[in-house]
């Protein structure tokens, strides 16, 4: 049976999409080793399950719907251009997240679903934030990180009513993302 690469998502409304790519733009100007990402792509990765047998989605599904369906909508604060691991030599470019309990509830309780149905626990610490590229390598890397330190991100609020479910395909031209499933966080 064929596997389907997945993850779970706090999806971003299209208004904020817009002024993160504005953003993003300002550091492809500095150049740069550094695949970015299309804006429609941009979302916060609340929990990465790798390769699932087809039949488990809809188990998934129902689990996170018991677990964080009656929750309610929630705002996030967004904020900060950042890098992993540290600014310096990134190989990861982002912008990140205000600490929210209410996120960080969600993310715990999606783990906990996630692990009942048998996935791979993640001990690391969740970081709430939005991928803008994975850099390559070395070449133009002292300009991009000039232009992480100086560039801003206007704090903007988006409030999350929604999780989804994705799949991930993997293309010579990189990941194409698609809907599997919405879970609605209505109370």
């Amino acid at each position: 049976m064929d596997t389907v690469r997945t993850f779970i998502a706090l999806p971003l409304p299209s208004e904020l999409k817009e002024k993160i790519a504005r953003t993003q733009s300002e550091l492809r100007e500095a150049g740069g080793d550094v695949k970015w990402d299309a804006p429609d792509k941009f979302h916060i990765t609340l929990k990465f399950l790798g390769d699932a047998e087809p039949p488990v989605i809809p188990k998934l599904a129902e689990s996170l719907q018991k677990s964080i369906g009656g929750l309610g909508a929630f705002e996030v604060s967004y904020e900060g251009v950042g890098g992993f691991p540290n600014i310096i030599r990134p190989r990861v470019v982002w912008i990140g997240t205000k600490p929210s309990s209410a996120l960080d509830r969600v993310q715990r309780l999606i783990e906990e679903s996630c692990a009942a149905l048998g996935f791979p626990h993640d001990d690391r610490q969740f970081h709430a934030h939005i991928t803008l590229g994975r850099v390559k390598g070395n070449r133009g890397l002292d300009g991009l990180t000039a232009r992480l330190k100086s560039v801003t991100f206007e704090p903007s609020i988006a409030r999350c009513s929604e999780i989804h479910i994705m799949r991930s395909d993997l293309k010579p031209t990189g990941s194409v993302y698609a809907l599997l499933k919405s879970i609605p966080l209505v109370p």
